[in-house]
């Protein structure tokens, strides 16, 4: 069954429920609205009877005599009225209305000799009656039941007509609320009719830049047609990058994959030597690193890595990171100095944060020509710390500065250290953003062609980071924390230690 036929039956039965119920409690209460109409008619007249009859005493016996008056007189139009003696003896029949003036039994003898007032429905020739029994006292004492009858073929009759307009109304009307349903559901199924054909057609024909026009209200139908379209731009983003990771992944994995395919025949052919088994060895290396970055990215994009947050000193962190630059420069002609530390903490995930650093460096080392400069600070702005990592290297282009976090984009080649171009698969910046993001934090660049790049982080600070000094004072225990710098010309190493500067 359809979703359209369910929602019609689910809000018909739903209507129908309804009615029965207001059928129900209006059937009820006219039944007793009725019921006692006819019982105050009734009682009504009753008390006329008995307030216009008498009770004397006899003179020849003990036994009193009632006196009544016309009941014809008193009585309501289909009112029946008979009056029995109770006193002494059986019930005796005194008088009766004209118009039961044929029946000489009591309309309710279970009833003669009552005290209080007795309702009762009874059938009388085959109709259903009701009578009431009232008693007539003189002097405290029983004389009479005046007993009171009344057709209830008129309420009967009312009762049938109530169910028979009730049914037939309520059946027509929960027919007008299938035929109104069918008829405003087509109407109010259409946007998304449209969306299950759109996306029908998009798995047909792979085609991702389908979109919905909607002209209503900004109702339901509207959101969903917004989060429909909202959903296939996403998709056709990630579809697109994913064409391009795969695209990118398979060239990147090409050239090691072939470097190792072409020593190893070297070796098939010639034997074994250094040479072959050392790009071997480095290749292979690049691979492992780049899968596992490939699995870091990956375990990132679908919420499966989860960060360990603790309380950090990111000035004992960019120490440790400096110090494994040197380590990365290797045997370059570079300078790397720190240029401001201040003790700040925040809160993250120590090695992420020192990945984030390395990453930075290692992109500064490659990007950087033999005789440059690599800076590093830790410095507070606001509410923020601000770990720093700059370079005198090669520059990036303005029209650059958008990609430089996209996975496996590489600057142009041409701008790129020779030495460095097979070694770099495009991973580094862009795991730096996610450690960024992960961090709440923010990353800015400033950089030029030819005068150098500089990345600044900004990390929320830590609650328990001591408050922001005075300028002086700021100036004054920089000046009391150690700097350090490494330069290293011609294979000559030499480090400098820089003592409190008092």
């Amino acid at each position: 069954m359809t979703f359209r036929k369910r929602l019609i039956l689910y809000f018909s039965g739903l209507l129908a429920i309804f009615i029965l119920v207001f059928g129900v409690l209006v059937y009820t209460v006219l039944d007793s609205a009725l019921m006692q109409s006819v019982d105050r008619r009734l009682e009504e007249t009753a008390t006329i009877v008995i307030n216009n009859s008498r009770g004397l005493s006899s003179l020849v016996s003990t036994q009193r005599v009632i006196v009544l008056p016309r009941l014809d007189i008193f009585s309501f139009p289909g009112v029946g009225v008979q009056v029995w003696s109770v006193d002494d003896g059986p019930p005796q029949l005194e008088a009766s209305s004209s118009n039961i003036a044929t029946l000489e039994l009591p309309l309710n003898e279970r009833a003669l000799g009552a005290t209080e007032p007795v309702y009762a429905n009874v059938t009388l020739n085959d109709h259903a009656v009701r009578v009431l029994s009232s008693p007539m006292t003189a002097g405290g004492e029983l004389l009479a039941n005046v007993q009171l009858v009344m057709s209830l073929r008129a309420m009967h009759e009312t009762r049938q007509n109530l169910l028979l307009v009730m049914g037939l109304g309520g059946s027509l009307v929960v027919l007008a609320s299938i035929a109104g349903g069918l008829w405003l559901s087509q109407r109010a199924l259409r946007p998304i009719r449209r969306i299950a054909a759109a996306a029908a057609s998009i798995a047909r024909t792979d085609d991702l830049d389908t979109r919905l026009e909607w002209q209503g209200p900004r109702d339901d139908l509207g959101r969903l047609v917004s989060v429909f379209n909202e959903m296939m731009a996403r998709l056709q983003g990630l579809f697109s990058v994913q064409q391009r990771f795969v695209a990118d992944v398979s060239h990147e994995l090409r050239t090691p994959l072939t470097a190792i395919r072409g020593n190893l025949e070297l070796i098939r052919r010639y034997g074994m030597d250094e040479a072959s088994l050392e790009a071997i060895e480095g290749e292979a290396g690049r691979m492992a690193r780049m899968v596992d970055d490939l699995l870091l990215l990956a375990r990132a994009d679908y919420g499966g890595l989860a960060l360990e947050l603790n309380t950090l000193d990111l000035d004992t962190l960019l120490l440790e990171a400096g110090r494994e630059a040197q380590l990365l420069a290797g045997e370059r002609d570079l300078d790397i100095e720190m240029r401001r530390l201040e003790p700040l903490r925040a809160r993250g995930n120590a090695d992420r944060i020192k990945q984030l650093l390395l990453n930075l460096l290692d992109n500064a080392i490659k990007f950087t020509p033999d005789g440059g400069r690599i800076t590093l600070g830790l410095y507070r702005d606001g509410d923020d710390a601000v770990l720093e990592v700059g370079d005198s290297g090669i520059g990036i282009a303005p029209g650059d500065t958008q990609r430089i976090y996209d996975r496996f984009w590489q600057a142009d080649p041409s701008r790129r250290r020779a030495q460095q171009r097979d070694q770099d698969a495009g991973l580094g910046l862009s795991i730096v953003k996610w450690i960024v993001d992960a961090h709440h934090g923010r990353i800015d660049l400033d950089s030029a062609p030819g005068r150098g790049t500089t990345f600044r982080v900004r990390l929320p600070l830590a609650r328990d980071t001591p408050p922001l000094l005075p300028e002086g004072e700021v100036a004054r225990d920089a000046r009391r924390r150690p700097a350090w710098w490494r330069i290293r010309r011609n294979g000559e190493v030499k480090r400098q230690q820089v003592g409190d500067g008092s």
